[in-house]
């Protein structure tokens, strides 16, 4: 049972790079989809004068992306840097002796001794940690800016209803057909639609591979804690155990952490309409503004396999459910 927990963080880490690799690549056709909405979308905001709101919304996904990205770096430097440790002391402080010396991952060469070549072994398993970490890392990336995305088209509908409802002397007597605000109304509810759309096809290409992901952690959170309490007495293994942990825990956030941006901005799109001077507005704008609101009552979310809605709220759940799991596993190893 030892070697199957000191084993499944690395493998955890291995099949969640594999994982989201594999999910675009048999998502490319929805992806490719996505893309020509993101140009499409763009283009037209960008003319119409309102790209401001959707670079707004990107921005904070970049900036998200760009802290994911340096957290997970550090936590993977600190990683890389535990088994040197040994061989560093060595040098610095020198014993009778050598200080017994441990690898990135338990591996087992057959054909020679892992001790007499320790550097070479270490500097292949370097780099593989190195092209598993930038693989999550870019395709993370590249979720983080689509899904802001996606919530940037919301903050753009509702700019245009509070942009299209602020002056009540927009709405004329005459017919409401022909009124000018009644076709900026429109095209809010037009906006509303594609945001919906944009979601949908996120949401239907995104849904297995969460579900993959969120067991993956789950299970590299569990394994990694009970490595870091049943290692106290060593401390090199320790502290690459809860290093482990914790870049898990972090994963399992950052994966959550979109999706609760989209709910949010769902929410405010109600809130807009809500807090606009609808009142004001003739009956017929008034009965778009409505469908719209009913519409928003149903949140766009992003799903892990349709059972696990990702949001911090039920983050916390699962870390909670994290816990049960390592009490179980130490009760085990007991």
């Amino acid at each position: 049972m030892d070697g199957v927990i000191e084993c499944l963080p690395h493998f955890v880490t291995s099949s969640a790079s594999a994982v989201k690799i594999l999910n675009m690549h048999f998502n490319r056709r929805s992806f490719n989809k996505l893309f020509q909405l993101v140009a499409k979308q763009w283009e037209q905001l960008k003319l119409n004068g309102e790209l401001h709101v959707l670079e707004e919304v990107v921005k904070q996904g970049n900036r998200m992306a760009h802290f994911y990205r340096n957290t997970l770096l550090s936590f993977m430097g600190l990683f890389l840097l535990v088994p040197l440790i040994s061989p560093i002391l060595d040098i610095v402080h020198p014993i009778n002796g050598t200080r017994t010396r441990q690898q990135l991952l338990r591996v087992n060469y057959i054909f020679f001794n892992d001790d007499d070549y320790f550097f070479y072994i270490y500097l292949q398993l370097f780099w593989s940690s190195v092209v598993i970490v930038f693989t999550i890392i870019s395709a993370d990336w590249l979720y983080m800016l689509i899904i802001h995305h996606s919530s940037g088209l919301f903050a753009v509908c509702g700019h245009r209803v509070q942009k299209a409802t602020v002056n009540a002397n927009n709405f004329t007597g005459e017919s409401v057909s022909e009124n000018y605000s009644y076709e900026k109304i429109r095209n809010c509810a037009i906006m509303h639609n594609e945001a919906i759309r944009f979601s949908d096809i996120l949401k239907e290409s995104s849904r297995g591979s969460y579900l993959i992901q969120v067991g993956l952690n789950m299970l590299g959170i569990s394994a990694t804690a009970v490595q870091t309490v049943i290692n106290l007495d060593r401390p090199e293994e320790a502290i690459r155990s809860a290093v482990f942990c914790g870049a898990c825990q972090f994963h399992l956030l950052l994966l959550s952490l979109p999706g609760q941006v989209l709910l949010d901005h769902c929410s405010d799109l109600a809130d807009n309409i809500y807090s606009s001077k609808w009142y004001k507005a003739p009956v017929q704008i008034q009965k778009v503004l409505y469908v719209m609101q009913i519409r928003c009552r149903k949140f766009c979310s992003l799903t892990a396999g349709g059972l696990y809605e990702m949001n911090i709220e039920n983050f916390g759940i699962t870390f909670k459910t994290c816990i049960s799991y390592i009490t179980m596993l130490m009760s085990m190893k007991d």
